[in-house]
């Protein structure tokens, strides 16, 4: 064999392994990222499920042990995915994700709005719990402002999604939130 072709098959041996982590990498970030929205919108589904009982504050047909159990689920979501934003899934120019690069260039407030949403979230499982009508819908309201702030700031929103997603947008997750 001549030294070019040996030349290459050594080349070709140190690049290939290099492009498939590459592409290893990509299919793990899009997973992370996958993940990131299936867990996004199994917390909207519970939040829009949850808000018809805080505002009602009677007994319907969607109970307090249903409304505790979707609290718990709202926590177990922000707690699963609050780790789901590493730098390598910043995608939002290649139009994988709907998350602006503003949450990487800005960590320190998206974390805080995180953290409130944590919180907030905690403190609606407590009310509901303890059957505090106004604690559950003072929480909701924080929720929802926490929530639509996050999305307001970090977020890209197509005109075609605004219809279906201007509650969430706007943080109104209950009326007469101040």
């Amino acid at each position: 064999m001549s030294k070019f072709v040996i030349k290459c098959l050594l080349v070709v041996s140190i690049l290939v392994p290099l492009f498939s982590l590459k592409a290893n990498e990509f299919s793990d970030t899009k997973k992370t990222i996958d993940i990131r929205k299936i867990a996004m919108q199994g917390l909207w589904m519970r939040i829009k499920r949850i808000s018809p009982y805080v505002e009602l504050k009677e007994n319907v047909e969607y109970n307090k042990e249903l409304a505790s159990n979707d609290a718990d689920e709202i926590l177990r979501l922000l707690d699963k995915t609050k780790d789901l934003w590493p730098d390598n899934s910043n995608l939002s120019g290649k139009g994988f994700t709907n998350a602006t690069p503003a949450v990487w260039a800005l960590p320190e407030y998206f974390s805080k709005l995180y953290s409130d949403a944590e919180l907030s979230a905690t403190e609606l499982k407590q009310a509901i719990k303890s059957d505090d009508i106004d604690k559950t819908a003072l929480a909701m309201c924080n929720l929802g402002k926490a929530c639509g702030t996050c999305h307001a700031s970090f977020r890209r929103l197509l005109t075609s999604q605004l219809a279906n997603e201007v509650n969430g947008w706007s943080g109104k997750y209950i009326q007469n939130c101040n």
